[in-house]
């Protein structure tokens, strides 16, 4: 990284243990040395585990094809859309060749970085320090999956997309020692990153495998089957991504039921009762491992809260919100995805326990106002104690079997496909009729269903859809954005096409200044149509 980070570690660390001396003894004033394995496992799940990765990486849903943003509609004044939304976004939803800005700083380069180089720290400090065995090799296992998921998170954001690529393309830097010596590290290549990603999610396996780890909050054997599954189908390695879905789902077989739950409506926006039950609960069976913090208000960053507009109207089409009271509009092909009679409430229940639906607002003095989809898969405005945030969960596994099985399409794979689309769908749509292999006129057609399944099921989780876009080779992504105007003539449109070099983001501005040779992406200029 930067040379004002040689030190990173022991500054790192300093700021880690505020609070923790009971474990940590200081060999001088500014040296803080863990000593024990104990040590070790309490300094990466201090500040590992991907506490902000959310905070860090949010902005990345206005990349996505459900996100289409406004500035406002002055006509609707007291709702209009903020100004702070468009200085901090704007340069992200338009995919302009710098996203950064006098206002907004990508975060997440250094944040990933940073959480690499506390696994190698611990990799490197678990071997010599005191403890039992096994309890070294559940923080080798844990420190692995912890390299693992920050670089699969810094292959997919600033390098090609894997099955785009060739081995030899460039990727990101390959740092594997805790001591950052080197000034300007360069960047490794698609084949040593994506190299090192399976090396090390296979020896978090071998090192969590048939021991306890504890609850979701901890990083366990399952949470590294699950990101073994998602890496190799990423690569395209169908044998691997069942050969480790097939065994997380054996042992962890459970999906929330949602086809009895309450529909997500509020009295505020419209609808006839008050009650809405979080998605992402602590009771909910399919949650494998948590690694955000639940909010503590309504206000907090962590959320969707503030990251959006805080009020908005639209007369026409849909919207998509993220949450009861901030929000931002959505593209209409997402709601339209899912099969749903609102009024009967039968059918995919996803949009009916996930959303709240567009409503007139009585309180209103326009008539015409109708409240916008808001989804609720992360608000903390209700039951804030038992609402958790980002997770991996079985669902994502249950979908990526049924894609890796259609995609291998060996002899009885696709059945194999259409049995984990039902199992899944079974919990989400009522009433429920099974699909069947009668159902798909080609492979091909499977396969989209299952890319289009994923969307449903994994919108506004992590940066789920800003992945699939770009390794599905997502043909045309049209976002448009209004300067203010009071009609339709205050409209321009972007556009992202298929293979355009903006699917791949630029480093940070700060590390391609200070880092000769971290050679940077090429992004084109982007104007509009």
């Amino acid at each position: 990284m930067k040379a004002k980070y040689k030190l990173f570690i022991v500054i790192m660390l300093i700021g880690i243990t505020v609070g923790c001396d009971d474990f940590l003894e200081r060999s001088s004033q500014n040296l803080i040395v863990p000593e024990t394995v104990k040590h070790y496992k309490e300094l990466l799940q201090g500040d590992g585990y991907f506490k902000d990765l959310y905070e860090k990486t949010k902005w990345v849903l206005f990349m996505t094809d459900d996100a289409e943003f406004q500035e406002s509609y002055s006509r609707f004044s007291d709702y209009s859309f903020t100004a702070d939304n468009v200085s901090y976004y704007g340069d992200i939803y338009t995919w302009q060749s710098e996203i950064e800005n006098d206002n907004f700083t990508d975060e997440a380069y250094l944040y990933l970085y940073k959480q690499v180089k506390l696994a190698n720290l611990c990799l490197e400090g678990a071997i010599n320090a005191e403890g039992e065995n096994e309890e070294r090799e559940i923080l080798l296992g844990q420190s692995y999956f912890t390299r693992a998921m920050a670089y699969f998170y810094l292959a997919n954001l600033y390098g090609q997309a894997y099955n785009e690529a060739e081995p030899s393309d460039m990727c990101v830097p390959l740092v594997l020692e805790p001591d950052i010596t080197i000034a300007s590290p360069s960047r490794a290549t698609i084949s040593q990153i994506w190299g090192q990603m399976t090396s090390d999610i296979e020896n978090a396996i071998k090192n969590l495998k048939d021991k306890s780890t504890g609850d979701y909050f901890t990083i366990g054997y399952d949470a590294a089957l699950a990101l073994a599954t998602r890496i190799y189908l990423f690569m395209e390695d169908w044998d691997n991504a069942i050969k480790y879905g097939e065994e997380l789902v054996g042992r962890k077989p459970e999906l929330q039921d949602i086809t009895n739950e309450t529909k997500a409506t509020n009295s505020s926006y419209g609808g006839t009762d008050n009650v809405v039950i979080n998605f992402f609960r602590v009771d909910n069976p399919e949650i494998i491992w948590n690694f955000n913090t639940a909010p503590t208000s309504n206000g907090t960053g962590k959320t969707f809260y503030g990251l959006f507009a805080k009020y908005g109207v639209y007369t026409a089409g849909y919207w998509i919100a993220t949450s009861s009271q901030s929000f931002y509009p959505g593209q209409k092909t997402l709601i339209e995805m899912y099969d749903t009679d609102e009024t009967a409430k039968t059918g995919d229940q996803r949009l009916l326990y996930w959303f709240i639906p567009p409503v007139k607002r009585t309180s209103s003095s326009y008539a015409d106002v109708y409240n916008t989809y808001k989804t609720l898969k992360y608000d903390p405005q209700y039951d804030k104690q038992n609402m958790l945030m980002q997770c991996l969960r079985t669902g994502e596994v249950y979908i990526s079997l049924a894609e890796a099985y259609a995609r291998r399409n060996a002899a009885g794979d696709n059945v194999k496909a259409i049995g984990y689309l039902n199992a899944l769908r079974e919990k989400r749509i009522n009433p429920y009729t099974a699909l069947s292999l009668g159902d798909f006129t080609s492979n091909d057609a499977l396969v989209q269903f299952c890319w289009d399944e994923r969307r449903r099921e994994l919108c506004f989780e992590e940066c789920h859809r800003w992945w699939d876009m770009r390794r599905q080779g997502q043909k045309q992504v049209i976002h448009r954005y209004n300067y203010g105007g009071t009609s339709g003539d205050a409209f321009v449109t972007f556009t992202l096409q298929e293979k355009d070099p903006a699917f791949i983001l630029n480093f940070p501005v700060v590390e391609r200044n200070q880092s000769p040779n971290l050679v940077p992406n090429s992004r084109p200029t982007r104007n509009e149509n």
